[in-house]
C-alpha cells in the first residue's frame, strides 16, 4: 500500500490562523476532521459507483485517524482484501450439479461470465463463487474482484479535491467562529 502525504496552501487563512494564537491548534484540528470526513464521503460514493458495491460495505473498510489539538494531522487508511465475486451481483445456478452454464457478475464495464464457475454455500455458511483447480471434485478456490484500496488509488484525485475544498471552507468557518461575534456599527 502506498502512502500519500499532501499539504494545502492556506493562503490568507494562514495569517488569520496565526492571529488566533492558542486557539489555532483546536481550530485546525476541527477543520481537518471535517475535511477528512468529506473526503471519505466523496470516495465512498465514487468507489460505490465504480464497483457497484453498497456504500456501507465500503465504509467498513475505511479507517480515519482524526486530528487532535496536540497533533494537527488527519489520516485515512483503506484496508481490505480483494472483494469476493459474489458481492458483484453474481448469478448462476446454486448448486449447479455440473449442469450450469457458469456464473455471471456485474462490474463497471457490464456483465461478465465465467463458464466453469459455480455458486456454493460452504458448511460454515459462507456463500461464494468458486472454480475447480482440476477435474476432481475437491480442490476448489474462490474467485475475487478488485480490492477497495486498488479502486481508491485509482480515484485518489477525487478524495484530494473533496478534502481540499472542505478544508478551506471549514477552516474559514472555524476561524470566524473562534473570533466570536463581530459587531458591525
Amino acid at each position: 500500500m502506498s502512502v500519500e502525504r499532501f499539504a494545502f496552501d492556506l493562503g490568507t487563512l494562514k495569517r488569520d490562523l496565526e492571529m488566533l494564537g492558542a486557539h489555532a491548534p483546536l481550530v485546525m484540528a476541527r477543520a481537518l476532521n471535517r475535511a477528512i470526513i468529506s473526503g471519505q464521503t466523496a470516495m465512498v460514493r465514487t468507489i460505490s459507483a465504480d464497483t457497484g458495491i453498497a456504500a456501507k460495505n465500503i465504509k467498513r473498510e475505511i479507517r480515519i485517524d482524526k486530528a487532535q489539538r496536540t497533533r494537527p494531522v488527519a489520516a485515512i487508511e483503506i484496508v481490505g482484501r480483494r472483494i469476493p465475486l459474489i458481492a458483484f451481483s453474481a448469478r448462476g445456478p446454486e448448486p449447479s450439479r455440473g449442469r450450469g452454464r457458469g456464473v455471471s457478475y456485474r462490474l463497471l464495464g457490464g456483465r461478465g461470465r465465467i463458464s466453469n464457475a459455480f455458486i456454493a454455500t460452504m458448511p460454515s455458511g459462507h456463500r461464494g463463487v468458486f472454480r475447480r483447480k482440476t477435474k476432481r471434485r475437491l480442490a476448489i478456490f474462490e474467485l475475487h474482484g478488485p480490492s477497495i484500496p486498488h479502486v481508491f488509488e485509482k480515484h485518489f484525485p477525487v478524495f484530494r479535491a473533496a478534502a481540499e475544498e472542505s478544508l478551506l471552507k471549514n477552516l474559514a468557518s472555524e476561524i470566524s467562529f473562534a473570533r466570536g461575534p463581530q459587531v458591525v456599527e
